[in-house]
């Protein structure tokens, strides 16, 4: 079920993406911001600080009728991108100049296909610049942080290692901007696979380059989560999806630009039903703007890569687009082929032990430092502007009020402490979700719900169990126990966690997010019972951080219960989109002031700063530590 609520939420998506376009008015209008949301998305709004390229050349090769400089520059000071350019060796005027950036294949910008392409273009009237992506060749850096590492925390940060590639593209602009063999008024870019992927990212973002030619790295959100060709893509393939995007929107951008799409027909990573669909799609802009024909598709019968029907369009739409020349180009790539040693940068093959491009994803993001106000009435104006900022940013896909979903209700008998009923609904087409409420017999009315998540690793929900309630004294509260999603009856498993923790961020959100979600959805129905007084969430360990989340979002929950919370976004999880742009979890536990907030056990360190804070205003004893959940009292 939950997997088909993502398919279901991607569908629509990439059925409204790019299909009811404005008009051209209109659109040139909000083109500005629709950029300046993709550049945020990368991570590069406002766009990092252009410093000190520090440029250094570190060897010639001379070939002929052609020169390969070796060379590296430092996009962000202190990390460094290794290139290689090539060039006409005799050059009468300022040339046309292509950023060349490459795939993941190992040996990066000395890889055959690619070297290929950049040689072809020096060899033919071009300035071409070929970067090492940051993961492969000789870069420093690291792609698969989700993929492999388990980082999901980049998430939170609102981090992909796109936006340093986009970054590094750009700067290698700059530097040619620099040079005078390189007409500034005609640049391009193109590449493979990963680099086709930088290829649609960095003609969405800057508007110098004037060709756009991705090859192989063409598709939509759908196909990849329907057809989970996101479990064989690194997490550079993907933005930081705030605004709920798909490939034609970031395609959008670049219009009317000349852009070339190139596709093999039997990429297992992206179908033709996708590719066609995106040309399909941004073509009809292109035919607003009276350029449709600046747009092209060329596909071939092939496996992922090139071939030369491809490789001979991508020349021939250089050379009318950047060239101006009417020409039919027919040569194709030469076979000679330089070495991975000689087309080397660095003597060792490797960066300084000292690049900082090894921890880039620690600080390209910029995240705040901790606030403090002396006075109250300070903090109450940041507190309000924190918590609206989580609620359009972090939780941008909830609805601005949670309605009352429709339930079915049943009654599940009753023991000498609790009745017991369970209600089942939807908080998404087909997705089941089971809130099961424990109504304490002797309790006074009103009576007040301590309502939790349902551990992943729970047995069973039966009878108020695996929420860790269990302690709960009947006399004081009932319990809400929730089957958010991944837990119980929609259990996903280790198999397919990794998978969906991945998808959810391409729509917008992520599986704690909905997770939260699920919870409000489920309180809403509590809520509406008529005996129901107040609300209390309760969480331990990854489950806390849901029921904090549920609390800032909700004002009308009265307070909230932790036993061993997770105490960080970093370090694994769990994740929220852009999250760690306003805070981390102490951070925003202590948005709840001056709700109460119970700890079971002890106050883990980390949080003494909140119970600090409470102090300070003048509610600290709203703070309290208690042994069990046994001793809680309202």
């Amino acid at each position: 079920m939950l997997y088909s609520s993502l398919i279901k939420r991607a569908e629509e998506i990439s059925s409204h993406s790019a299909f009811e376009l404005p008009e051209i008015k209109s659109w040139k209008a909000n083109l500005s911001k629709y950029r300046q949301q993709w550049r945020e998305m990368l991570g590069l709004e406002p766009l990092p600080k252009r410093t000190d390229l520090k440029v250094i050349t570190t060897g010639i090769l001379d070939r002929d009728h052609y020169v390969i400089e070796k060379i590296h520059y430092q996009p962000i000071p202190g990390a460094r991108i290794p290139a290689n350019l090539y060039r006409p060796k005799k050059i009468n005027q300022a040339l046309p100049a292509v950023v060349y950036v490459c795939g993941h294949s190992s040996d990066g910008k000395a890889t055959p296909q690619y070297q290929a392409h950049a040689r072809w273009f020096g060899e033919h009237g071009y300035i071409c610049m070929i970067l090492d992506p940051i993961q492969v060749g000789e870069g420093g850096g690291l792609h698969n942080g989700t993929f492999f590492k388990g980082w999901w925390h980049w998430f939170s940060q609102g981090y992909t290692p796109a936006g340093v590639e986009v970054w590094a593209a750009m700067r290698a602009f700059d530097y040619l901007e620099t040079r005078e063999d390189v007409d500034n008024n005609r640049f391009g870019i193109t590449g493979l696979s990963g680099g086709g992927t930088m290829s649609w990212f960095t003609g969405a973002a800057d508007e110098r380059i004037k060709v756009i030619c991705p090859v192989c790295q063409t598709g939509t959100i759908e196909q990849h989560i329907r057809e989970r060709t996101i479990d064989g893509h690194c997490d550079c393939t993907f933005w930081t999806n705030t605004y709920g995007w798909d490939f034609p929107d970031v395609a959008c951008l670049i219009a009317p630009r000349p852009l070339l799409v190139s596709a093999a027909t039997e990429d297992i990573l992206f179908r033709p039903y996708a590719y066609r669909s995106l040309v399909h799609r941004v073509r009809m802009l292109y035919r607003v703007y009276n350029k449709e024909e600046n747009i092209g598709l060329v596909e071939d019968v092939s496996k992922h890569g090139y071939t030369p029907k491809i490789r001979l369009a991508i020349f021939n739409w250089f050379e009318k687009y950047l060239k101006g020349s009417s020409a039919t180009i027919t040569d194709d790539i030469s076979d000679r082929e330089e070495t991975t040693k000689t087309l080397s940068v660095y003597k060792a093959g490797k960066p300084p032990e000292n690049d900082r491009m090894k921890k880039i994803d620690r600080f390209f993001i910029p995240l705040p430092k901790q606030m403090t106000f002396e006075k109250k009435k300070e903090w109450q104006k940041y507190q309000c502007q924190a918590i609206e900022t989580l609620r359009t940013v972090t939780f941008r896909s909830f609805p601005k009020k949670i309605s009352l979903p429709y339930a079915n209700a049943r009654r599940d008998g009753e023991d000498e402490n609790f009745q017991y009923r369970t209600y089942e609904f939807e908080t998404e087409p087909d997705l089941l979700i089971r809130a099961r409420l424990c109504i304490p017999i002797a309790a006074p009315k009103p009576y007040s719900v301590v309502v939790a998540p349902l551990s992943l690793d729970a047995r069973s929900p039966f009878m108020g169990q695996g929420a860790g309630l269990e302690g709960l004294n009947s006399m004081i509260a009932g319990k809400g126990i929730i089957e958010v999603r991944g837990t119980g009856g929609t259990s996903i498993g280790r198999g397919l966690e990794w998978t969906v923790r991945r998808a959810y961020p391409l729509l917008g959100q992520t599986l704690f997010e909905r997770q939260t979600f699920d919870l409000l959805q489920s309180i809403a129905i509590i809520r509406s019972e008529k005996n129901v007084g107040k609300i209390i969430v309760f969480g331990n360990g990854a489950s806390a951080v849901i029921a904090i989340y549920a609390a800032l979002l909700d004002q009308d929950i009265a307070g909230i219960i932790l036993d061993k919370p997770i105490a960080t976004h970093f370090n694994g999880g769990p994740e929220f989109l852009n999250v760690l742009k306003i805070g981390d979890i102490p951070h925003n536990l202590a948005l709840l002031f001056p709700r109460p907030i119970t700890f079971i056990n002890n106050l883990p360190s980390v949080f003494s700063q909140v119970k600090k804070l409470y102090q300070k205003y003048g509610e600290g004893d709203k703070v309290q530590t208690i042994p069990a959940l046994s001793q809680w009292t309202r």
